[in-house]
């Protein structure tokens, strides 16, 4: 069964309190062996290594997969090192001391229905390509599941691409909880944005006669006394109240609480981000989590995170005018978002002018799978029940 979390962190285990069963065994040094083995040491990653381990995922996965202004080593023991719960999931392969294999995961809270578990989503799945075929990859797995039971792990969830999205599946016995995941786009310059799409002239001709359509469709928000719109850099108590009065509008969520929220946008390790807000007579109504991002030449601001008091419907009509105003000013060619079909802010977006369309990761549309560790239990029956409700952005994943 899964165990009540509470919002404390956890005491960090080291090393010496896993012991993997099973981890050193001869394998060939290539894939195509000359029959002559040496020794591979599967262990948990201990303080010091992300000193050796920060290059090997440097050279074999283009690690980390979003920019970051400070080095990469201080980005990796920020994502591991520093999670709020207070203990990582990450076990490495050595050989002859250096690093061959990366297996780990990311700890959060989650809201599941009525229940609250530590989750875990798996990321950075590596071997040096001169050592693929051995095995590691199960290896470091299972000893990274080892830590999983000793720290009460309850369910583990991914967006994998299409080899790990098969892998999980068919070996793994993961669910795809059947979630379809739309990004929306707002267009700001349309001139600038369409010359570098296919039949960009007929697409801008379209989009302009939708966006008058929308703008005489659209709703009308009346910014009355005691709203107020700000940026944040410390976020205190306020929004774990915010969290408190929001989760319970959806049927799987992340906790957001303010612990999870400095660790994952205000610590510039983890990038560079921005954080608005809306207030309403001083009372926190909701935020809006921002990135700028450069791709093929084009700027774009993504929405990284949301979440608004369901009781201030306009909170999220807000957020976003504000965002779009925010874009024009930095001259910005469109504003993205990446939600689930169905998501009530979604909706909102639609009202205001945003075009959706169904988010492509480049090898296969965005999956969302899971897998409870204590089979027959209740949480995959609520993921898997009609009519999911849930909230999950591009700030879950490690993708931004």
């Amino acid at each position: 069964m899964f165990a009540a979390v509470s919002g404390q962190g956890r005491r960090f285990l080291s090393a010496e309190h896993i012991v993997c069963r099973g981890v050193k065994s001869a394998v060939s040094d290539r894939p195509d062996p000359s029959n002559q083995s040496t020794e591979v040491e599967v262990r948990v990653c201990r303080d010091g290594d992300e000193a050796a381990k920060v290059p090997f995922l440097e050279a074999n996965m283009g690690w980390p997969a979003t920019s970051t202004a400070v080095d990469h080593i201080e980005h990796w023991r920020w994502k591991f090192l520093s999670n709020p719960l207070g203990f990582h999931l990450v076990c490495v392969a050595l050989h002859d001391g250096k690093v061959v294999s990366h297996s780990a995961s990311m700890p959060v809270r989650m809201k599941i229905g009525d229940h609250t578990v530590i989750a875990s989503q798996g990321v950075d799945l590596c071997t040096h390509p001169d050592f693929r075929g051995a095995g590691l990859i199960g290896r470091t797995m299972a000893c990274r599941n080892q830590m999983k039971d000793v720290h009460k792990v309850d369910l583990d969830f991914g967006f994998p691409n299409s080899a790990s999205y098969k892998l999980s599946v068919t070996k793994q016995g993961f669910r795809d909880l059947g979630i379809v995941m739309l990004q929306h786009r707002y267009i700001i310059d349309g001139a600038q944005f369409f010359r570098k799409v296919r039949y960009g002239s007929i697409k801008r001709f379209g989009h302009s006669s939708y966006q008058v359509l929308r703008r005489s469709l659209g709703p009308r928000i009346d910014v009355g006394g005691g709203i107020t719109m700000g940026s944040e850099a410390d976020l205190g108590n306020e929004f774990d109240e915010l969290f408190e009065r929001a989760s319970g509008s959806f049927d799987m969520i992340i906790v957001r609480d303010s612990g999870y929220l400095r660790w994952r946008y205000c610590d510039p390790r983890a990038g560079d981000f921005v954080v608005r807000t809306v207030r309403n007579k001083g009372r926190l109504a909701g935020y809006m989590v921002m990135r700028e991002e450069i791709k093929d030449g084009s700027r774009f601001l993504n929405i990284v995170d949301c979440l608004a008091d369901p009781r201030s419907p306009n909170a999220v009509t807000l957020l976003l005018k504000d965002c779009i105003s925010m874009a024009k000013s930095m001259d910005i060619e469109t504003v993205l978002c990446c939600l689930p079909e169905g998501h009530p802010y979604g909706k909102r977006m639609t009202e205001i002018g945003f075009l959706s369309q169904v988010r492509f990761t480049g090898e296969l549309e965005m999956k969302v799978i899971a897998l409870e560790r204590d089979m027959g239990g209740p949480l995959m029956a609520a993921l898997t029940k009609k009519g999911l409700r849930p909230h999950i952005m591009l700030g879950d994943t490690d993708w931004v």
